[in-house]
């Protein structure tokens, strides 16, 4: 509790300086930020390989996303914090522009640990707001990898703050802070609701921005080219081990080429390599943890009980 009051202190005190600073300066950090990660792309892949499992291929996805991220909310910063002047009465004057609310609390997730990390953390920075950010547990490396870049890039040290641990613990206390202001969350629909339900406890209202996971249905008719069909199921199923909210989880086929899609799916999915993740020949790689893989043996368990009853 005292570490997370320091760090909320330390950066709370710096919000006022932060939001006033000239735009310009906070876009060319994240810019500079975005070329540091083009420079350390061997280092940040290599911890997305080690600490996420993720293959080769999906790290580097990974990693030029989160570049991309930062390109993007420096041209979109580059068009909103121009101050507008408004047609008013004769001898007065008025201006319209955009500020930094202040304290935001970021909260990402393991399955992109660079990628949406970033994605949140500069979003929140470039606008002005002072950033307490907590990553999941599982890739706490990752993350504070893009923290070390990001000070090097030239962003002042009380602007955010890196806080590792569970989310248990962390999250109450922090959501529950007088000064808080926004909170952005990437990560399950039990969880989103948890701290939705907090906030809605608080006196003032804080912006909560959430983005959970779902269940992905891909539809194809008679008229889909099978092999092509094939493909984007298995990239779409496959890619991260599955661990995605965009991931394939129903194929919905038309009858008259049910039999055809899936005697083609089943002898792709044989070809597919499951190893270590450094290996380049990989196709899929280690679930996140221990936890997520009993999850995963639960459920195939489970329906295959249901399949069997049924037939």
């Amino acid at each position: 509790d005292k570490d997370i009051d320091l760090a909320i202190e330390s950066i709370e005190s710096y919000s006022y300086i932060w939001k006033n600073e000239d735009p310009a300066k906070r876009i060319l950090i994240i810019k500079k930020l975005a070329s540091l990660m083009e420079e350390n792309i061997l280092t940040l892949v290599n911890a997305c390989i080690q600490e996420a499992g993720k293959t080769i291929q999906d790290a580097i996805a990974d990693v030029r996303e989160a570049i991309d991220f930062c390109r993007y909310y420096s041209l979109e910063a580059e068009n909103l914090f121009h101050e507008k002047l408004l047609n008013g009465p004769t001898g007065e004057s008025n201006k319209y522009y955009y500020k930094g609310k202040g304290l935001t609390f970021v909260i990402s997730p393991w399955n992109f640990p660079i990628a949406i990390f970033t994605g949140q953390l500069v979003a929140a920075l470039v606008t002005g707001n002072v950033v307490l950010a907590k990553p999941a547990e599982q890739t706490s490396y990752c993350s504070s990898i893009i923290f070390d870049l990001l000070f090097k890039a030239g962003l002042p040290k009380n602007a955010a703050t890196l806080v590792l641990g569970r989310g248990e613990d962390i999250g109450p206390k922090v959501l529950a802070h007088k000064n808080l202001k926004n909170v952005l969350f990437t990560g399950s629909l039990e969880t989103a609701k948890k701290i939705q339900h907090q906030l809605s406890a608080r006196e003032d209202i804080t912006n909560f921005t959430a983005e959970t996971g779902g269940l992905n249905f891909m539809i194809a008719d008679s008229s889909a080219l099978t092999e092509h069909l094939i493909q984007d199921v298995v990239n779409s199923s496959f890619k991260s081990a599955g661990q995605r909210c965009s991931s394939c989880r129903v194929l919905c086929i038309e009858e008259n080429v049910y039999e055809k899609s899936v005697n083609m799916l089943k002898g792709a999915m044989d070809t597919l390599i499951v190893e270590s993740p450094e290996i380049i020949s990989t196709d899929i790689g280690p679930i996140i943890d221990v936890e997520s893989k009993n999850k995963i043996v639960n459920h195939i368990e489970k329906f295959s009980k249901i399949y069997q009853t049924k037939n």
